[in-house]
C-alpha cells in the first residue's frame, strides 16, 4: 500500500448525518403541529356547541317562576321607582306611569306592597324598582267621557290621573232627558276624542 492509499484510508470522508437528523426532527415537528391543530379544532367545536345551547334569562321566565326566585327578605329602597302599566278596557289603550314610591312604603317587602296596592298585580319586585300592572274599566287620558254625576246631571269627565276621572264640565242636561235607547251607554260612560265631537254627538242624540 503506497502513501496515497494509506492517506485515503485514514482520511476517508465520513457520510453526512444531516439527512438522518432532519428525518428524525421532521416527524417530531409534524406530530406537534398535528396535536396543536387537533386541540384548536376541539376547542372551536366546544365553543360552537356552547353557543347553540339555549339560555333563558330571568326576564324570559314566566312571571310565576320569576316571583318564586325573588328574595322574600328584599325590601324597597327610599328612592324605589314604581312602574305602573295600565290597560284601559273601553278603548284598549295602554299607559305606563313612573313615580317614586311613597315615603311610608319605603322599606316594605313584596307582601306589604301587594297589600297596599291590592288592585294591582306586581310582576317584578326589586329594591330599586317595582313593576305592576292593572286593567281599568276607564277610558284613557286621550278621551273625554260623557257620563252623569250622582244626581243624574250629564257631565264631561277626563282621566287626568291615569286611574281616575276628573270633572271637566257640567252640562245643563239630565240623563233622563235623553232617548231611552242611549241612556244605558251614557250611564256607563261614553268616550270621545274631543269635547267638540262629544257636543256634536249630544246634539244629534237630543233631536
Amino acid at each position: 500500500m503506497n502513501d496515497m492509499d494509506r492517506f485515503n484510508g485514514q482520511y476517508r470522508r465520513p457520510k453526512p448525518h444531516l439527512t438522518e437528523q432532519n428525518a428524525a426532527v421532521r416527524p417530531t415537528v409534524d406530530r406537534k403541529s398535528l396535536l396543536t391543530g387537533t386541540a384548536m379544532l376541539l376547542g372551536l367545536t366546544l365553543l360552537m356547541i356552547a353557543a347553540l345551547v339555549p339560555k333563558r334569562a330571568v326576564d324570559d321566565l314566566p312571571p310565576q317562576t320569576a316571583q318564586v326566585r325573588s328574595d322574600p327578605q328584599l325590601t324597597t329602597a327610599e328612592d324605589c321607582q314604581l312602574i305602573q302599566h295600565m290597560t284601559y278596557a273601553p278603548c284598549g289603550h295602554d299607559l305606563t306611569r313612573r313615580q317614586t314610591i311613597p315615603q311610608e312604603l319605603a322599606g316594605k317587602n313584596r307582601e306589604a306592597l301587594s297589600a297596599a296596592y291590592d288592585a294591582w298585580q306586581i310582576t317584578s319586585f326589586a329594591s330599586a324598582e317595582v313593576v305592576m300592572e292593572q286593567t281599568l274599566a276607564l277610558y284613557c287620558p286621550e278621551h273625554v267621557v260623557l257620563k252623569p254625576d250622582e244626581g243624574g246631571m250629564l257631565c264631561i269627565f277626563q282621566n287626568k290621573y291615569g286611574d281616575a276621572l276628573a270633572l271637566v264640565k257640567e252640562l245643563d242636561l239630565l240623563l233622563s232627558e235623553l232617548p231611552d235607547s242611549i241612556q244605558q251607554a251614557v250611564r256607563q260612560g261614553k268616550g270621545f276624542a274631543t269635547i267638540e265631537e262629544l257636543e256634536k254627538w249630544l246634539e244629534g242624540a237630543e233631536s
